[in-house]
């Protein structure tokens, strides 16, 4: 019986030797940019655990009137890393559709005369994460931007666009950026009155995306599906 008890005991010792290295090795992978997503329904039960922003964050509020008889609304924050648009994809089924499970924030299908109205807290109060905060009368959601102790997460607004001549409306560029400041030096040329003057899709990507190390583009889109 003893015997037996010992060998348990050392398979046991053995395991947990092996799940700590798992443990250690995990950490040791760990990214330095970290995106977490939460969305509740407006009204459900869950005020107890809910992030709430500092008092000093920047409020920042949109709103457009919808002229078409109907529009797919999407709200996106894409995960930018070496840049590239790093989002978890999966393909609708039956379509060769690809949606970002990772970077929309919400999406619904709004009519003629509805007036989309969302509000984007991002809360920079510890400057090493970021929580960004997105507020609708019918939605709430929280996506987290972490990075490194060496780094502090920024954020630049950019120039509000006419939704209906852009498929692609930009509204915030959120990065880690070095003690050099060498992300915001990159910006500085494409800065006027604190927004980013470039809104255009393409030219976003090729002048500063492909620039961005890590960081999050928030962004929406109205489309016929």
């Amino acid at each position: 019986m003893k015997k037996t008890q010992i060998i348990y005991a050392f398979l046991y010792l053995c395991n947990l030797n092996a799940l700590s290295q798992d443990v250690n090795i995990s950490s040791r992978q760990l990214p330095t940019v970290r995106f977490e997503t939460r969305t509740v329904l407006r009204g459900s039960d869950t005020s107890s655990f809910k992030p709430t922003p500092s008092d000093d964050s920047e409020r920042i509020k949109h709103e457009y009137k919808i002229e078409k008889d109907s529009v797919f609304f999407v709200l996106k924050a894409d995960q930018i890393e070496n840049g590239v648009h790093k989002n978890s994809e999966a393909i609708l089924e039956g379509t060769t559709r690809i949606i970002d499970l990772d970077a929309i924030v919400n999406k619904q299908k709004v009519y003629k005369g509805t007036e989309i109205f969302f509000e984007m807290i991002p809360d920079i109060s510890d400057p090493t994460k970021m929580i960004l905060f997105s507020f609708s009368p019918s939605f709430e959601s929280y996506k987290y931007l972490i990075c490194s102790d060496n780094k502090q997460i920024k954020y630049k607004k950019f120039e509000v666009v006419d939704p209906s001549k852009h498929n692609q409306i930009p509204l915030l560029l959120c990065y880690a950026d070095d003690t050099q400041n060498q992300t915001e030096k990159l910006l500085e040329k494409y800065v006027k009155n604190n927004l980013i003057s470039i809104t255009s899709k393409e030219e976003i990507q090729e002048k500063i995306i492909k620039y961005i190390e890590k960081g999050m583009f928030v962004y929406y889109n109205l489309s016929d599906e």
